[in-house]
């Protein structure tokens, strides 16, 4: 066992030294650069958006004049099967226009593993991850509009 790992790292060591040592000038195409931001264009940098702390504390800020921020990560997700604005998307249905209601008493429906149609089972995981805070917020968000 022992000799068999050896010779992976051995194996893997090789080939980074060839990758390091022969193709040392290798570039990124189609990007702006390959290289980190420091000296003056830190100092640039900060000066137009601030520190990473800053940064963060701004998102806080604009964070907490949001209902929906603690679910918005949760409606990418939901987005991904029914579209952006919930238009709905082949066969995964339309929720753009549906009520609260509607929207939460199918969420506790798949969170309870209730057969409602041909996709209930890809629903399941997703609705049994959610509390009920974030079943209101997502329901109350799809009522008032995806945004």
């Amino acid at each position: 066992m022992n000799d068999m790992f050896g010779y992976i790292i051995g194996i893997f060591g090789f080939l980074f030294g060839i990758l390091v040592f022969t193709y040392d000038n290798l570039e990124y195409k189609g990007y702006s650069s390959a290289h980190n931001c420091s000296g003056d264009c830190y100092i640039k940098y900060v000066e137009e958006y601030g520190t990473s702390v800053e940064i963060e504390q701004r998102k806080n800020e604009i964070a907490k004049t949001d209902e929906f921020s603690s679910i918005r990560g949760l409606w990418s997700g939901c987005a991904a099967c029914h579209g952006q604005d919930g238009q709905g998307m082949g066969a995964f249905p339309k929720l753009a226009g549906q009520t609260s209601d509607y929207i939460s008493n199918r969420l506790y429906a798949y969170k309870n593993r209730e057969q409602i149609g041909a996709m209930s089972s890809t629903m399941w995981a997703q609705a049994g991850m959610l509390s009920d805070q974030d079943i209101k917020l997502i329901s109350k968000f799809i009522e008032e509009g995806i945004n």
